[in-house]
């Protein structure tokens, strides 16, 4: 590792000051981007993200369960199934 910063070292020393900056632009954006974006959520995070999805689902089947009665009519398996979505309709 050593053999190879110093031989990007050494190319360094041959560029213009205004493309060692960009170089070292580049460098600097590499480290944040590690810091930042490479490290993944915790599952705890997931865990409570999905608790908070259920909870708002089942307060909005809830409400709309009210909203419509309990006789309104349910879709068949086959209505929601694949096959059911992309049939041809007259």
């Amino acid at each position: 590792m050593e053999t190879l910063i110093a031989k990007i070292v050494q190319k360094l020393h041959s560029l213009p000051e205004v493309k060692v900056l960009e170089v070292l632009d580049f460098v600097e954006f590499l480290a944040w981007n590690k810091e930042h974006l490479s490290s993944p959520p915790l599952d705890n995070d997931l865990v409570q993200e999905n608790e908070k999805f259920e909870a708002i689902s089942d307060r909005l089947a809830d409400q709309f369960q009210i909203y419509v009665g309990a006789t309104t009519p349910t879709l068949s398996d086959y209505a929601v199934s694949r096959a059911g979505i992309y049939e041809e309709h007259p």
